[in-house]
């Protein structure tokens, strides 16, 4: 299951000396070929920094950024939308793109391409409502739980500013009232291209007949034996005539 928000770190902070269990970031993979930064795993701080500077040490100009991902930290995914935007690159998506790969990465593109096969999906955003934001965490944390929250929300709505997107994109899903995803329960949720261009994503192609609406995903990029990963069923459902319903 995708994770909205990567609060670990807020949390180790919060809880000082307590006992806490460990939790290892999943494995990812990254490289710079013939022009394409190729990008599979979870967004986090660590493995898009890694990405920026494989791209630079690479000395090849880039032109694409191909990417599986089924989200991660909030922070590094608009910091990685920078990077899109900042270096003009085409997103591929391959076989996944949901989450902080959606809200951040998709938008930021010069052109989006994605390939048969293949699901995305938005499940939430910065300036979801706080009793969405907040859930799992101890009364007596959500003051500076809410104080990080309201950081990210001043960054990530500087970043669609400078993106030229419609940064409800993120939320459309759990604001609009009787959503497919409410009524039909899945992960998150998906737009028609029409609805995309008119949110400021102008540039996409989906490559076959439509998006996949459920995918089993192993998130095992980068791991040495694969053997013994199973996957998790991440679904979507298509949120139809957005702005017809507002």
């Amino acid at each position: 299951m995708p994770i909205k928000f990567s609060l670990v770190a807020l949390l180790v902070l919060l809880t000082g000396c307590k006992t806490i269990p460990v939790i290892f970031p999943s494995a990812y993979k990254v490289l710079v070929s013939n022009g394409v930064l190729v990008y599979d795993g979870p967004i986090t701080g660590g493995a898009v920094l890694e990405a920026i500077r494989v791209v630079r040490e690479s000395g090849e100009p880039i032109n694409t950024l191909k990417i599986t991902s089924p989200g991660g930290d909030v922070a590094a995914g608009i910091e990685f939308g920078y990077f899109v935007k900042e270096n003009n690159l085409n997103v591929e998506v391959s076989e996944l793109c949901f989450s902080a790969c959606a809200n951040y990465v998709l938008p930021a593109a010069k052109k989006v391409v994605i390939n048969r096969n293949s699901l995305i999906g938005w499940h939430g955003g910065a300036t979801d409502p706080n009793d969405v934001l907040l859930a799992g965490v101890p009364q007596a944390q959500r003051a500076q739980a809410m104080a990080y929250i309201y950081r990210l929300r001043m960054k990530e709505t500087a970043f669609f500013g400078y993106i030229g997107v419609d940064q409800q994109i993120t939320t459309y899903g759990d604001t609009i009232a009787g959503s497919c995803k409410s009524k039909q329960r899945t992960d998150g949720w998906y737009y028609s291209i029409e609805d995309m261009q008119r949110m400021g994503i102008d540039n996409i192609e989906i490559k076959g007949n439509e998006l996949l609406s459920s995918l089993e995903y192993k998130q095992d990029s980068g791991q040495m034996d694969t053997t013994s990963f199973y996957g998790d069923t991440i679904t979507a459902c298509l949120l139809k005539n957005v702005f017809a319903v507002q």
